[in-house]
């Protein structure tokens, strides 16, 4: 499960799509309605201001991207939404503390030093906080990095929640850290995970009159 979980949060900082192995639907504007099927979730993603934010999503629909419209915002900013399969439904307390306090620090100083030796020490990744955290009643991980590339900095500010069979990971970034938080919780605020019926569960044949 650990493996799992750092190798899928690190694509947050590589921006590489997972595949989409849970149900998600409806658009920026209108949310399905659709009932959603037994055992799946759906994760609507809106952006709090229409008119201030682009939207763009994936061809299979795994990755949808809101940048900021010029003048719209204070800075450059950009909200990216990735959607994988959960290791698990519930993960475990311990585990979920040691993983964000140990584990996906440890993977991003890992990928820290892979990028100083590929720019020459050009650009640096530092881990400012990381911890375990409750979104939209789910458990969830949220991470603050700190990117530096020469004079230039800019922070992500990313939240991972398991969301029952759904690991969905918001990153919000900018070079202003304070709009890059308040981005990221405005976001959050407005996405709605939607849980269907748990999955049925075929009952046990029970052995005929003969058979007993």
């Amino acid at each position: 499960m650990k493996a799992l979980i750092v190798a899928t949060a690190l694509c947050a900082l590589t921006f590489t799509p997972a595949a989409l192995l849970a149900q998600t639907g409806g658009t920026d504007s209108a949310p399905p309605v659709n009932p959603v099927k037994p055992g799946a979730v759906r994760i609507t993603t809106r952006a709090p201001d229409t008119d201030r934010w682009i939207a763009m999503r994936s061809s299979n629909g795994a990755r949808r991207v809101f940048k900021c419209k010029p003048l719209a915002c204070s800075d450059a900013e950009t909200v990216t939404f990735t959607f994988s399969k959960s290791p698990t439904r519930h993960p475990d307390p311990k585990a979920l503390e040691k993983f964000a306090k140990v584990d996906l620090p440890k993977s991003i100083r890992a990928l820290d030093a892979a990028r100083e030796i590929l720019t020459d020490g050009a650009e640096r990744v530092e881990t400012v906080s990381s911890k375990t955290a409750t979104l939209k009643n789910y458990p969830a991980v949220v991470n603050e990095t700190k990117f530096t590339r020469g004079k230039t900095v800019a922070y992500a500010e990313i939240a991972i929640i398991f969301a029952g069979p759904a690991m969905v990971r918001v990153t919000s970034v900018s070079q202003s850290r304070e709009l890059a938080q308040k981005t990221l919780n405005q976001f959050i605020e407005a996405m709605r995970i939607d849980e269907g019926p748990p999955p049925t569960v075929p009952a046990k044949t029970l052995p005929s009159a003969q058979e007993l």
